[in-house]
């Protein structure tokens, strides 16, 4: 379990710096997302994560940090209203199917 959660912390750590970096308007996104794409893939290392496994949570990683990168944006927007909870909800969803991913790669013996 303390390699799980050593995983979840440095992918969460990864994608919060990811999304400070998006929300400058003027931020080189191709490579931060790129370096999110590739950290995310090298997390799962030292479990039995094939190719699948491994693109899954690159991609979700870097839909995290994109959805997060939006959520931050329309955090100080006042009276977002409705995209405000669809961009925060979606963060959410996403993060936790990334953990839950994790989390089965974790267990699983290879």
């Amino acid at each position: 379990m303390p390699g799980f959660l050593l995983r979840v912390c440095l992918l969460l750590a990864v994608e919060s710096g990811a999304a400070l970096l998006l929300c400058d308007a003027g931020a080189p996104w191709i490579p931060v997302l790129l370096g999110v794409f590739v950290l995310g893939s090298a997390v799962p290392h030292g479990t039995s994560a094939e190719f699948g496994g491994r693109f899954l949570v690159a991609c979700v990683a870097v839909g995290a940090a994109l959805a997060g990168a939006a959520a931050w944006e329309e955090y100080g927007r006042p009276g977002a209203g409705l995209a405000d909870w669809s961009v925060r909800a979606a963060t959410a969803v996403l993060l936790l199917f990334q953990t839950a991913v994790l989390l089965r790669l974790s267990r699983r013996r290879g």
